[in-house]
Parts: C-alpha cells; sequence; structure tokens
C-alpha cells in the first residue's frame, strides 16, 4: 500500500511528460490532446491519490483517534479546495487549447469552438451527467434503504416533488437547446429520458422495492424521469404542449442572446 501510494505519482509525472511530446499535434473533442489528459485524466487520478494519502494519514499515522464526523469535516474540506484548483485547471487546458490552436492558424475561429463548449458539450455533460449520478443514487437506495422515518405526508410531498423537479429540468433543457439545424439537441435528451426512465423500471421488476420512506429515493428518481417522459411525449404529440415549453423558455431566456451560432454545418 505504502509503495503504491510513492508510485502514483512518479508514474503520473513520468506520464505527464511523455504525452507532452503531443503537445499540438492532436486533439479529442476540440481539446488539444495534451491538455485533456492533464484535465481529465491526470488531474483525476492525483484526485484519487490525494485522498488515499490523506485517509491513511488521518487513519493510520494520526495516533489521536478521529471520529467519523471529523474525518468527513477533513474529507470535505479537502475535496473542495481540489475542487476550485480542478475548475482552473480545467480553464486553463481550454485556454491552452485555443491558444495552440491561433498558433498554427492566426485566423482560427475561437468563437466558434468557445461556443461548441458553451452550447453543446458542457450541456450535454452537465444533463448526462445529472441523470446518471441520479440513477446511481437510486440503485444504491434500492441496495442500501435509508433508515428514516417520515409521515405518510411527508413521503408524498417527496414522492410529488420528484415530478415537479423532472419539469423543471425538462424546462432547463427546452431552455438550453442551442437550436442547431444538423443536430438535435432535444432529440438526444428525449432518448436520454426514456432511456434512464427504462432502467429504473427494469429497476423496479428485478428489486422490487417498497413504496416507503426507507426507497424515498429511488421512489423520487423514478418520479423525474417520468416527468421528463412526459414532457418529452406531450413535447412531441402536442402541438400546444409545445407552444406552452417555447412561451416559458422565451420569457426566461435574455433579449440580448440573439440567434446561436450554427456548429455542424459543413464546410
Amino acid at each position: 500500500m505504502i509503495t503504491l501510494l510513492y508510485l502514483i505519482p512518479v508514474f503520473s509525472i513520468v506520464s505527464a511528460i511523455v504525452v507532452y511530446r503531443l503537445n499540438g499535434k492532436r486533439e479529442f473533442l476540440k481539446l488539444d490532446l495534451v491538455q485533456f489528459f492533464y484535465a481529465f485524466i491526470l488531474s483525476p487520478v492525483l484526485f484519487i491519490w490525494l485522498k488515499t494519502f490523506l485517509y491513511f494519514l488521518l487513519r493510520v499515522e494520526v495516533t489521536v483517534s478521529l471520529s467519523s464526523g471529523q474525518l468527513f469535516l477533513f474529507d470535505t474540506i479537502f475535496s473542495t479546495l481540489f475542487l476550485y484548483i480542478f475548475a482552473f485547471v480545467v480553464i486553463h487546458s481550454l485556454t491552452k487549447s485555443f491558444n495552440l490552436k491561433r498558433t498554427v492558424d492566426p485566423l482560427y475561429n475561437l468563437f466558434e469552438d468557445s461556443e461548441f463548449f458553451h452550447l453543446w458539450l458542457t450541456h450535454l455533460m452537465m444533463y448526462l451527467g445529472g441523470m446518471v449520478l441520479t440513477s446511481v443514487l437510486a440503485l444504491l437506495n434500492i441496495w442500501f434503504p435509508l433508515e428514516i422515518s417520515l409521515t405518510t405526508t411527508g413521503f408524498y410531498f417527496l414522492f410529488g416533488s420528484g415530478f415537479l423537479c423532472g419539469f423543471v429540468v425538462f424546462l432547463l433543457a427546452w431552455l438550453s437547446d442551442p437550436k442547431q439545424e444538423e443536430a438535435n439537441f432535444m432529440r438526444l435528451m428525449k432518448l436520454a429520458f426514456g432511456f434512464f426512465f427504462l432502467i429504473h423500471v427494469v429497476l423496479y421488476f428485478v428489486f422490487n422495492p417498497p413504496f416507503s420512506a426507507a426507497y424515498g429515493l429511488y421512489w423520487w428518481s423514478l418520479n423525474i424521469f417520468t416527468a421528463l417522459v412526459i414532457c418529452s411525449l406531450f413535447s412531441y404529440k402536442s402541438e400546444r404542449a409545445t407552444s406552452f415549453f417555447e412561451q416559458i423558455s422565451l420569457y426566461f431566456k435574455h433579449s440580448k442572446w440573439g440567434e446561436n451560432i450554427q456548429l455542424f454545418k459543413q464546410k
């Protein structure tokens, strides 16, 4: 264990040096491949290593016995600090990629690439990532029921709030639609809503969780995706529903947003 803790940073430094030879030569998701490696592979590996090292120090090396609450406090402070640092690492990787492209081509369209991240990639990752995390929590709740007691009213309030959350998420997705002629953002979102809804349905038939507060997180998550699927079906079948969603999105859109750039036109 100790040997592994010391080897990981050594391997990280060596890999960073070796990969740097590809700097400015290859891309992945419009990011320079080296910068992508630094931000999304090397940084998470170092995060896991640092958390493991911190855990080892607090549990083994520290002579004073720490409670679970104290360990949680140290872990939260460290994780929050690392997340702030990681945010700047990602900003650096993104701007460095832009700089490398501008060096190769002085006429490089920086705005188009920045809008690719802003309008398309980040929205997809945020929504898909949120759906994955919600589904994972629902699955964990099935395996590990919550030891909480809620009144019948409180449980139904929790259950109903899931539907409201799903409706709000659908409106946010509709508002985030970049309106691309060559790529349909909402179609991808609706397929994802249906896919994760089916996962919840399969979980129900496989594990048959009781309709109780102990499995409240699963039922809350299921209701979110139920609302998302219902909204998707109405927006597809009903012109009135489509008009309703469009009017709400127009209400929240800033007047200065204007028309989005078309990212996927054939050049």
